[in-house]
């Protein structure tokens, strides 16, 4: 080894540049391209070199989500957390009668947020992450509607990716890739869509990008289209649901009796047919207690198709966790089989799916939810739907506001909601935090309490918050304490 080190320096030193270009080769393991690796065939891709595979991939997903019982089911696991019905607004401007005036005003248009008047707003929030999930993303164009007048005249049109076309005309200079316009910079300005809903058609529309909110999970700088989150886990999915029709189908038969008659010599057989038509035509029912004589060189033998053995459960299994993991859920999770999980496990594997979906809901708020309030504001402003003194120019400060969502269930009640209470009074938290967590507005919880302790009190009894030992109220509201 010593004699090998000095030849080494000393080829440093003659060939500095070649020693380093092969030690850098010989460290870059996942670089090789032996006999393990040689048919390991890749390339450094661009972010839109797979555009035209998207198509296929997208196509694929919606198949698996329509036919595939497991996919189906974690998809919607996923969009049921992650927003539920949907979220509720709470402004946060300084002007607490301009705060709820926004929020009655916002709950009244979520009605008529469909341009087409098929979506709740809620459902829309629903629809745009399931696309994330089924399309890679979805397109929602700002749509003028005097029809909202009551509310803010404008409402959002639904716009797939599937609508995308190619053979719009771009403006002088521009490109397009799958039916989005980009200028020589790189930038999209515009994006183009065949014009009819039903059918194909030729005919196209170009939107200008400053009209389209294009919600859509980029991973990489410049990407023009997403990607369907659940590409990772489509071929396994097919491959699983393909293994498991087989052996539904191998049980069918497996129930079914059957044998079948070997003939040991076909010459005679086949001569013995030509002369008696009856021998061709034979059959032998099976009953109870039979006794049937077989023709010179017959033999029978039992239909016994194979079944796969007994590591076919763990086989599904660790096929069902691989797909759970590409979309942040664990095993019992996308399959529901709670029977090897306890506390400590249950508790791990919902807090590593809270932090997925806090990271999820991240996204829907920002580049979702968000701009489509500030929309919001800016039409209900111009109509003079909501009053903001004078300050017009100034409408991003009546634009501050915040999103509840769904709220998680505790997995101990009783141990969080102690912890919670420890929070609060150490000054680490916040009443409005502890209800947001738990999907609801803090000041409709303070509204609601005052009038339920106000109607005890009413009726001579004790609300439980006003007990010094809560576990010792009784019906009647007499205290032990």
């Amino acid at each position: 080894m010593r004699l090998r080190s000095l030849f080494e320096s000393l080829l440093f030193m003659l060939a500095p540049k070649r020693m380093a270009s092969w030690y850098a080769y010989r460290e870059l393991k996942a670089a090789q391209k032996g006999r393990l690796y040689g048919h390991w065939t890749t390339k450094q891709e661009k972010a839109n070199d797979n555009l035209k595979d998207l198509t296929t991939v997208r196509a694929r997903a919606n198949y698996l989500y329509n036919n595939d019982p497991w996919i189906r089911a974690a998809v919607d696991f996923v969009v049921n957390k992650a927003v539920g019905p949907g979220t509720k607004l709470q402004a946060l401007t300084d002007n607490e009668a301009f705060n709820d005036k926004a929020e009655n005003l916002f709950k009244r248009w979520c009605f008529n947020a469909d341009i087409n008047r098929q979506f709740h707003f809620g459902d829309i929030e629903r629809l745009a992450v399931l696309k994330l999930y089924l399309d890679g993303g979805v397109f929602f164009k700002k749509v003028a509607d005097p029809d909202n007048k009551s509310t803010a005249p404008f409402s959002l049109e639904i716009l797939e990716y599937s609508r995308l076309s190619s053979y719009g005309k771009p403006a002088k200079g521009n490109e397009i890739w799958h039916g989005v316009e980009i200028n020589k910079n790189g930038r999209v300005v515009a994006y183009h869509f065949e014009k009819q809903v039903i059918g194909y058609s030729s005919e196209t529309v170009r939107v200008p990008a400053d009209e389209i909110i294009h919600f859509s999970p980029f991973r990489r700088p410049g990407q023009l289209l997403g990607i369907p989150l659940l590409a990772p886990a489509i071929p396994y999915a097919f491959n699983l649901g393909e293994i498991l029709e087989a052996e539904l189908i191998n049980m069918k038969v497996s129930a079914s009796f059957g044998l079948v008659i070997k003939k040991n010599n076909v010459a005679e057989w086949m001569a013995g047919t030509q002369l008696n038509t009856e021998t061709a035509k034979r059959e032998i029912e099976i009953a109870p207690g039979m006794v049937e004589v077989l023709n010179p060189g017959e033999d029978i033998e039992v239909i016994d198709p194979k079944r796969p053995g007994t590591t076919f459960s763990d086989f599904v299994k660790t096929v069902l966790r691989g797909i759970g993991r590409s979309i942040g859920l664990s095993y019992e999770q996308i399959s529901g089989d709670k029977s090897e999980v306890n506390y400590s496990s249950t508790r791990h594997s919902e807090l590593e799916f809270r932090d997925y979906l806090q990271s999820l809901r991240s996204s829907v708020e920002r580049y979702f939810l968000t701009p489509i309030y500030e929309e919001f504001v800016k039409y209900a402003v111009s109509l003079g739907n909501l009053n903001v003194m004078g300050a017009i120019k100034d409408w991003r400060n009546w634009t501050k506001h915040r999103w509840i969502f769904k709220g998680f269930d505790w997995v101990d009640p009783q141990k969080e909601a102690k912890a919670k209470e420890l929070e609060l009074k150490m000054g680490i938290t916040t009443l409005a935090e502890i209800a947001a967590q738990k999907g609801k507005d803090w000041k409709d919880v303070i509204k609601q309490r005052q009038k339920e302790i106000q109607f005890l009190n009413e009726n001579g009894l004790i609300d439980i918050s006003q007990s010094d030992n809560p576990e010792m109220v009784n019906i009647g509201g007499n205290s032990d304490a």
